[in-house]
């Protein structure tokens, strides 16, 4: 297996990125109808239950305003749908959806993404939850495949990482988007951080060991490194004591906050001691788009970017009601 099909096997998890995931629906579900109660807090839509008394079914469509990458269509089928509705017992109708649009699809100002029919009072009161988690979820996807082309040429994957509070949901518009997952969460992979190194005085043979002694399940071992020794120190354990201790799992080196210019003399001097072939390498810390085709051009596996998820734009969109 190439070293780019060994960054996709172990740093994107799609598989669990599904509502037949009850993990991942419980991501969704918290956005969603935690959010939906939240939105109605004690008294409802005091405007729309103002206004409008009778019951009364309506259409609305939801369009872009700006182009982009689609992304959260499942997650609004999974609110709207196919979840229990005992789950919001304040929304008494059912909704019937026509997708004009698939996840991952190219969306251009103007396009109709889908047709939502219900009784007005329930289609307004999760009009807001709707939009915010396409306006979101769209939003990371379409920087994330911004990003993913711009490095194209290059084998470097780009992955988000869990600086969200979005969690899972981020996760998955990345994954729309062309990029990867990295860790989804503590108990998915071993990441070992500055903070369990500096408990243990930096010694990396000591962590590692001690690591490999309790022998943890999981998709790949990763190590924050700091410069070249470091990275060679963590380096010479993985790549002789994994199988050694009968882990079967990859290790990974990451070159943290490190600028380009040394990350590539670091591998290459990783190379001349023969500790590269069965190792892979991430560059994090202070990547953005502007200087991600840097990292790219140093030949690491993986460039993990907080910005995918922090402070990044939603794509614009708006819902229309008309009277059926």
């Amino acid at each position: 297996m190439d070293r780019k099909a060994l960054a996709q096997l172990t740093h994107k998890a799609s598989n669990f990125l599904t509502l037949d995931n009850n993990i991942y629906k419980q991501w969704v579900f918290r956005y969603t109808f935690l959010e939906l109660e939240k939105d109605l807090g004690a008294n409802g839509d005091i405007t729309t239950n103002s206004i409008f008394e009778d019951p009364r079914v309506v259409t609305a469509k939801i369009f872009a305003r700006e182009s982009g990458v689609l992304a959260g269509m499942d997650e609004v089928k999974y609110f709207l749908v196919d979840a229990n509705e005992n789950f919001r017992p304040r929304v008494n109708g059912k909704f019937s959806i026509d997708f004009k649009k698939r996840d991952g699809e190219l969306i251009n100002k103007g396009d109709v993404l889908m047709e939502i029919s219900a009784e007005l009072h329930d289609l307004l009161a999760v009009e807001r939850v709707v939009l915010n988690l396409l306006m979101r979820m769209s939003g990371v996807a379409s920087k994330t495949q911004r990003i993913v082309h711009k490095v194209a040429e290059y084998r470097s994957l780009i992955v988000s990482t869990r600086k969200t509070l979005w969690g899972l949901l981020d996760k998955k518009a990345v994954f729309v988007g062309g990029g990867g997952t990295h860790r989804l969460n503590l108990s998915d992979a071993v990441l070992i951080k500055d903070t369990h190194l500096d408990l243990m005085g930096r010694d990396f043979y000591k962590v590692l060991k001690t690591l490999c002694e309790s022998k943890p399940y999981c998709r790949f071992i990763e190590v924050e490194t700091e410069g070249l020794d470091e990275a060679m120190d963590a380096a010479k354990f993985l790549s002789t004591n994994l199988s050694a201790y009968n882990i079967n799992t990859m290790g990974v080196i990451m070159f943290d906050n490190i600028e380009p210019d040394k990350i590539k003399e670091a591998l290459d001097g990783l190379k001349k001691e023969n500790l590269y072939e069965n190792l892979l390498f991430e560059a994090s810390g202070g990547v953005n788009e502007a200087n991600v085709l840097e990292y790219a051009k140093t030949g690491v596996d993986i460039i993990s970017m907080g910005e995918l998820t922090n402070g990044v734009k939603s794509l614009d969109m708006s819902m229309k009601i008309a009277f059926s």
